[in-house]
């Protein structure tokens, strides 16, 4: 689907969240109509009774309706399917973001972990994530965390996404830190071993709200990495 990307993680709870929202945010400064789309979402908050990443999306970036499959138990999205007995529709899921193709520039569509994640179990198999990917026709855009561990994981995503045939765009890098040398060689280890150029290296936030704005804001003042971002997205 022209104008849609499929962000997905080499591991879970490694920011993509963050990383999606700076992706929006750019993309938005230069001039770009975006919105985010979250087809599984798992893990509901009862002290507040709302799901963390859809509940980001909308109070912080102002995303309008980003989740679509909610789920509340806190598990892979085919075991929460299976505890709350809810029927999926990938055909749903496929028209939703066709219709948000035809109204944005650009729609991030953010999966639930990695890419050899389970959606739901059918009568033959499951059907995962890079099913998913593969019914809908989107380009993948990869984050990891810099740190110890990430050579591995990042190697065996690709590796999969390859054997699939997924056109994987670039990666992203979380949690990095310029002064530690381990995430300074495993980003460029990454690299030549992938082929595939980072897009960013973003740094952990102290307080994700506010620095994440201004960290957006000092990206944008880099003329490479815009034009970077005009040419992955």
């Amino acid at each position: 689907m022209s104008g849609a990307h499929f962000i997905t993680g080499t591991g879970t709870d490694i920011g993509k969240t963050v990383a999606t929202s700076v992706l929006y945010l750019s993309l938005q400064a230069i001039g770009k109509t975006v919105t985010i789309l979250k087809p599984f979402q798992t893990g509901l908050i009862e002290e507040t009774n709302t799901y963390p990443d859809v509940s980001w999306y909308e109070q912080e970036l102002g995303v309008k309706e980003p989740g679509f499959h909610m789920l509340p138990p806190e598990t892979s999205p085919h075991l929460a399917v299976k505890l709350t007995g809810q029927q999926i529709n990938v055909q749903a899921i496929k028209n939703r973001i066709q219709d948000l193709v035809q109204q944005y520039d650009i729609v991030l569509v953010e999966g639930a972990g990695g890419l050899a994640v389970p959606l739901f179990e059918r009568t033959k198999g499951f059907y995962m994530t890079k099913d998913f990917i593969i019914d809908c026709k989107l380009p993948a855009v990869f984050i990891s965390p810099s740190g110890l561990g990430s050579i591995h994981n990042v190697m065996t995503t690709y590796t999969y996404a390859k054997l699939h045939q997924l056109d994987v765009k670039t990666i992203l890098f979380n949690h990095f830190n310029e002064n530690n040398q381990i995430h300074r060689d495993n980003i460029d280890t990454i690299e030549k071993l992938t082929g595939l150029a980072a897009l960013l290296r973003i740094p952990t936030f102290t307080n994700v709200k506010t620095d994440l704005r201004v960290y957006v804001s000092n990206l944008l003042k880099n003329d490479d990495y815009i034009q970077r971002l005009k040419e992955v997205f």
